[in-house]
């Protein structure tokens, strides 16, 4: 709807009075940081949110603050949509702090974000409290080795992922044991997306390994990985 900042004032005031909204829409309509924060006061009293999605509104870094608040009072959150916001580190890792009290996540897309290694901690802590995630995107983050490692450690005790999403992070084969021992234990996957990532043939090996107990997959995509 392209409804932009201008109107956040007036969306936010009709969810002020709808402290039992459940489910929120509001991708791609160009909110930016003015319109996030706006939007995230009208949320101060609503604490039954299951779904929000504020993916692609180019709400940067400069909202991640009040989205965070937002979050932290809404621990019933089960689907969270903040892809292609240019976030970055700083507001990936106040993200991260918002979900701290949020263990019923079953899906979290911060695609296209260019959070980096730096966030990775803080992701990877979110990913640990919350086993009964089955959809992560993370693509298009430059996570690179080091920090898909990190997130590979958060996965340990994830096991119902279908879908996994690491696509364009420059993660490169030195992440492949990782990346294998969660794709090991996690023998419901459907969708794997690891396009881009300069894997080479050592890497693609042992993505190999970790999916010899995967039967259900229906999209496999390496496309783009030197594997040879």
């Amino acid at each position: 709807n392209n409804i932009s900042e201008e109107a956040a004032d007036d969306i936010a005031a009709v969810l002020s009075h709808n402290n039992k909204l459940q489910k929120l829409y509001l991708y791609g309509n160009n909110l930016q940081a003015a319109g996030a924060i706006k939007i995230a006061k009208g949320l101060e009293n609503v604490s039954n949110l299951t779904l929000i999605d504020l993916s692609n509104n180019n709400i940067s870094e400069e909202a991640a603050d009040d989205i965070a608040a937002v979050l932290s009072h809404n621990n019933k959150l089960q689907e969270l949509y903040l892809g292609g916001n240019n976030l970055q580190a700083a507001g990936a890792i106040k993200i991260a702090k918002g979900l701290e009290n949020v263990s019923n996540l079953t899906m979290l897309d911060l695609d296209d974000n260019n959070i980096s290694e730096e966030a990775a901690d803080d992701i990877a802590a979110v990913l640990s409290h919350n086993n009964k995630l089955q959809e992560l995107y993370l693509g298009g983050n430059n996570l690179q080795a080091a920090g898909a490692i990190k997130i590979a450690k958060g996965l340990e005790n994830v096991s119902n992922l279908t879908l996994i999403d690491l696509s364009n992070n420059n993660i490169s084969k030195e992440a492949a044991d990782d990346i294998e021992a969660v794709l090991s234990h996690n023998n419901k996957l459907q969708k794997l997306y690891l396009y881009g990532n300069n894997l080479q043939a050592a890497g693609a090996i042992k993505i190999a390994k970790g999916l010899e107990n995967v039967s259900n997959l229906t999209l496999i995509d390496l496309s783009n990985n030197n594997i040879s």
